[in-house]
């Protein structure tokens, strides 16, 4: 069978060509095609790689890799498969590994809106992280909560957000080439402001406006907080502050503010809770009637 890697060399594979070299050789080759992001090519690789070296060691390694590969392509159902098959090869690593998988298999659930199987292999991922000794991965924290919010479960998910904040202040590792913790603070800002956009939701406006004010002054180019701050301002009456903050983040900010005009994009994909959502359509609403 031919498939085309990643530097588009042709490569004929049969079952009986397998040795250890090809097999790494192949393997190397769909590890870097993974990397370009050609994904046909990495799965036709490792198919080609599963079916024909079955008792393989790497068989979870190369079944995780495809898993993440059909979750890159929306593919949630075979994702869910792969990750299935690869746990139940990796009974016998260790709890580390185990707890990976299975928040690999989380997200999967999450792609099919299977919130409680989500829900359910979060909670034993990080059950299994932390009998192996490891800190919260503070993303799982916060998928955990998005997992929460999604069945409507506002007080659990605000803790998980907090949480995955702590995590990610204190969390090390984080460090790019030049010694910059960008990736640490962006994901300690992020679950910090899904955190208060959850205390919106349970109803504490004016706590989430304290929160989100604290947010915006350590991020300033957050477009998330300048749109929630407008949006709750609004609803206080405060127009001047509200028309600051929407102008910050449509005129300042890179990413702008017409994602947050839409509201299936502001509630499907980015996850505002119900009553941030409306704050933001009222708004929204009475600012465009008062420019018509």
């Amino acid at each position: 069978m031919a498939y085309l890697n990643s530097d588009h060399r042709l490569a004929v594979i049969q079952a009986d060509q397998f040795d250890q070299g090809l097999v790494d050789d192949f393997e190397a080759t769909a590890y870097q095609a993974y990397a370009d992001r050609d994904f046909e090519a990495t799965v036709q690789l490792l198919n080609e790689l599963i079916a024909n070296n079955p008792s393989a060691p790497q068989m979870p390694r190369w079944l995780e890799m495809r898993a993440q590969v059909l979750l890159d392509g929306k593919n949630f159902g075979a994702a869910v498969t792969d990750y299935n098959a690869a746990i139940q090869q990796s009974a016998d690593l260790d709890k580390a590994v185990r707890a990976r998988l299975i928040a690999g298999r989380a997200l999967a659930h999450e792609g099919d809106a299977d919130w409680a199987s989500a829900l359910a292999d979060y909670d034993q991922a990080i059950t299994l992280a932390a009998e192996a000794g490891q800190m919260p991965d503070p993303y799982v924290l916060n998928s955990r909560g998005n997992a929460h919010a999604s069945l409507g479960q506002w007080a659990e998910a605000r803790a998980d957000y907090l949480q995955s904040a702590t995590v990610f202040q204190k969390a090390k590792g984080f460090r790019g080439r030049q010694g910059s913790t960008t990736m640490r603070l962006d994901g300690a800002v992020f679950a910090a402001s899904n955190a208060a956009i959850m205390l919106a939701q349970l109803g504490d406006e004016a706590g989430a406006l304290q929160e989100m004010r604290k947010i915006a002054r350590r991020a300033p180019g957050s477009a998330d907080m300048r749109a929630a701050l407008a949006a709750l301002y609004w609803a206080q009456g405060d127009r001047a502050a509200a028309e600051g903050e929407w102008q910050y983040a449509c005129d300042r900010v890179s990413v702008g503010c017409s994602k947050y005009m839409d509201r299936d994009w502001l509630s499907r994909i980015r996850r505002w809770p119900p009553r941030m959502v409306e704050r933001m359509q009222d708004f929204l609403a009475i600012r465009q009637a008062g420019t018509s």
